[in-house]
C-alpha cells in the first residue's frame, strides 16, 4: 500500500529522513559535549563533573549547550586571526568526540524516558517541513556570518550597518553550520535549545522523584498548552520555534533554565555548592553572549552569594572571566562599545562613531514601547505599550493563562502559609527581571524567558493536595504523558502535518537570487528593486558590500592587515 494512516508514504519518508538527520545532528552536539565534561574530568582532574547534578538535575542533559558553546567560541576566537570558520575549527570542534571513548558506558539508562525524548526530537523535526528565513535573516544575520567564514574580524563592522554591531554569538554559532547552499542546520540550532526545555521538562515531571519540580513542569504544560487558546487564537507568551535567522526562544530558554535553578536556591536557602555556582554563571555567561539582556541573572547570583563572596573564586571563574573578556574586546573591535548599543561602555578609537549607539538605543526603546521610569507612571506605560496590538492580545492572554493556572492549582493543592513573606528574596528578583525587561526593550519575544519564571514562581507556595483523588491524578502517568506530547505537538505549526509530495531528500532551505546595483554616494552596492522597495530595499540576503538603508558615507582603511570602517563625520 502507498498510503499509511491516510498518509502518503513519500511524506513520511520524507518526514523521517528530516527528523533521522535532526536527531543524529543532536546526538552528535550530544556526545561533543559529553567530550568536553569527559575532558574536563580526565584531564583537567574535575572530579566527578560527569555526574554532577544541581538542585537534583543532572547537567549531562544540557550536553549540546555546553558542545554549541564551545563551538561558537572556537570561531570566535579563530575570527581575530583567520576566517572564523576554517579546517582548524572543524578538526578541533570534533576532537571532543574521541574522549567518549574513554568513557564509552552510557549511565543511568532507561529505555522509556529514552523512548520519550527521541519521540519529542522526532516531533520537533516537522518543523523543518514549512520553516523559512526571518526577514532579519535576509537583513543582517546572514550577511554577518558571511563576514565571520570568508574574513577576520573587520575593526568597525558596525559602522557598515548598524545592526552588525549586536554580533551574537549565535551568530558565530551558526556560521559553523552553514552547509553548502542549504541553511536546513540553522534551523536544527535553533530546535536544539527547544529540545533541550523539553527534557528539562521531561525530568521534572517524569523523572524527578521532587513534587515541586513536578509541579513547576505541570504548570508550564499548562501554560503551554492555553498558548493555543485566546485572542486571536491564541499566543500568550510561551515558547515558540523560531524562523531561521532569529534566537529569541534560545535565548528565552537559557535564560528561562538559569533563573530556574537561581530562584531554587534562592528558595531553599541550603549551603552553597561551588560547583553549582560555577554551572550557574556558566549559563549566565552564554546567555549574555547570545543576548546582553542575559546580564541581568547577575543580579540573582548576587543574591546568591551576598554572604559568601568566595564562594566564586576558583580557576574556573577566572576562566569564564576570560573568556568575557574575549567577548569584550570582540565588541569593542567592531563596535567601539563594550556592550553595545549602550553609549556609556563605548570607548575612543579610530572607529568610533556615537551615532549608531545612540540612535539603536533609542530606537530599539522607541519601538519596543519602553517604560521611562523617571518620567512615567506604571500605568501610563501600561497604556502605552498596549497600543501595539500583538502586545495588547498576547498581554491579556498571558494574564489570563497565569490566573487559570493560579485556579487550577488552588482547586488541588493547599497553599503554604507565609511563604512569601519567608521568600521575598525571591519574589524581589522576579520583580526585579520584569521591571528591567519593561526599561530595556520589552517586547514579547524578549521577555518570553521572564513568563515562564513567573509561571514557575506563582506555583512555589502549593505544598500539599486537598484530597486524595488529586493527588492520583496528579501522579497518573497516562495524564502526564498526554499533557506532555499535546504540548509538544502542538509546537511546530500545524500546517507542518499536512500531507504533502516531497521527493525523497533533506528539506532544502536557500536563500533566493538577487539584483544588486551600485551606489553612487556611499559605499558598496544597494538592492535593485523589482517590486516593492519597502520590502525589498532591507534584504541584502548574501552580499557583504550590500548594505540596508539608512546608508552612509564609510572609509575603509587598513590597520595590521585588518580592515576598518570609519564613518564620514
Amino acid at each position: 500500500m502507498n498510503i499509511l494512516f491516510g498518509i502518503p508514504k513519500v511524506v513520511i519518508i520524507n518526514k523521517m529522513i528530516n527528523a533521522f538527520v535532526y536527531v543524529i545532528f543532536y546526538a552528535l552536539l550530544y556526545l561533543i559535549g559529553r567530550g568536553i565534561i569527559i575532558f574536563a574530568e580526565d584531564i583537567l582532574k574535575i572530579p566527578n563533573i560527569s555526574n554532577h547534578k544541581i538542585n537534583g538535575f543532572p547537567i549531562r542533559i544540557l550536553n549540546p549547550v555546553i558542545a554549541l558553546f564551545y563551538i561558537g567560541h572556537l570561531v570566535l576566537i579563530s575570527n581575530f586571526f583567520t576566517t572564523g570558520v576554517n579546517n582548524i575549527v572543524y578538526i578541533l570542534s570534533l576532537i571532543p568526540l574521541f574522549f567518549n571513548l574513554r568513557k564509552a558506558q552510557i549511565r543511568e539508562f532507561n529505555l522509556s524516558i529514552s523512548f520519550v525524548r527521541i519521540l519529542s526530537l522526532i516531533i520537533l523535526s516537522v518543523s523543518s517541513n514549512t520553516i523559512s528565513f526571518h526577514q532579519d535573516a535576509a537583513s543582517y544575520h546572514l550577511n554577518n556570518q558571511l563576514y565571520i567564514r570568508t574574513e577576520k574580524v573587520v575593526l568597525g563592522l558596525g559602522n557598515v550597518y548598524m545592526r552588525y554591531g549586536y554580533s551574537s554569538l549565535s551568530e558565530y554559532i551558526n556560521s559553523f553550520f552553514w552547509f553548502d547552499n542549504n541553511f536546513i542546520l540553522l534551523h536544527f540550532v535553533n530546535l536544539v535549545f527547544v529540545s533541550i526545555f523539553y527534557f528539562f521538562l521531561i525530568w521534572c515531571l517524569l523523572e524527578s522523584n521532587n513534587f515541586k519540580y513536578q509541579l513547576i513542569s505541570v504548570s508550564i504544560l499548562i501554560y503551554g498548552l492555553l498558548d493555543n487558546f485566546g485572542i486571536e487564537g491564541g499566543r500568550n507568551g510561551f515558547i515558540d520555534i523560531d524562523t531561521i535567522g532569529k534566537q529569541d526562544n534560545s535565548f528565552a530558554i537559557l535564560f528561562f533554565i538559569t533563573n530556574f535553578f537561581i530562584v531554587q536556591k534562592l528558595i531553599e536557602k541550603k549551603t552553597l555548592v561551588k560547583r553549582d555556582i560555577l554551572f550557574i554563571l556558566f549559563l549566565i555567561l552564554f546567555s549574555a553572549e547570545i543576548r546582553f539582556f542575559g546580564l541581568v541573572s547577575i543580579f540573582g547570583l548576587l543574591l546568591l552569594i551576598r554572604k559568601d563572596l568566595k564562594i566564586i573564586l576558583s580557576k574556573t571563574t577566572l576562566f569564564y572571566f576570560s573568556i568575557g573578556c574575549v567577548w569584550i574586546f570582540k565588541n569593542y573591535l567592531i563596535t567601539s562599545c563594550l556592550i553595545y548599543p549602550l553609549t556609556f561602555t563605548c570607548l575612543p578609537s579610530p572607529w568610533f562613531n556615537s551615532y549608531s549607539s545612540n540612535w539603536q538605543s533609542d530606537e530599539l526603546r522607541l519601538f519596543h514601547a519602553a517604560y521611562d521610569i523617571l518620567h512615567e507612571s506604571p500605568i501610563t506605560w501600561l497604556f502605552r505599550w498596549n497600543e501595539r496590538y500583538l502586545n495588547y492580545y498576547v498581554g491579556i492572554n498571558l494574564v489570563v493563562s497565569v490566573i487559570l493556572i493560579y485556579f487550577f492549582l488552588s482547586l488541588l493543592i493547599k497553599s503554604k502559609k507565609r511563604f512569601f513573606v519567608s521568600n521575598l528574596n525571591s519574589y524581589f528578583y522576579v520583580t526585579l527581571l520584569l521591571l528591567l525587561w519593561a526599561v530595556s526593550a520589552p517586547s514579547i519575544r524578549f521577555g518570553i524567558g521572564i513568563f515562564l519564571i513567573l509561571v514557575m514562581t506563582i506555583c512555589l507556595k502549593f505544598d500539599e493536595f486537598r484530597s486524595v483523588r488529586a493527588s492520583i491524578a496528579f501522579s497518573n502517568t497516562f495524564l502526564k504523558h498526554t499533557l506532555l506530547f499535546a504540548v509538544i505537538i502542538s509546537t511546530p505549526l500545524i500546517r507542518n502535518y499536512s500531507p504533502e509530495n516531497y521527493s525523497f531528500k533533506l528539506k532544502v532551505i536557500s536563500p533566493p537570487q538577487i539584483e544588486y546595483v551600485l551606489q553612487d554616494n556611499t559605499w558598496g552596492y544597494g538592492v535593485k528593486v523589482i517590486e516593492d522597495p519597502r520590502k525589498e530595499l532591507g534584504f541584502c540576503w548574501l552580499n557583504k558590500e550590500c548594505t540596508p538603508p539608512p546608508n552612509f558615507i564609510i572609509t575603509e582603511k587598513t590597520l595590521l592587515s585588518y580592515r576598518v570602517m570609519i564613518l564620514e563625520k
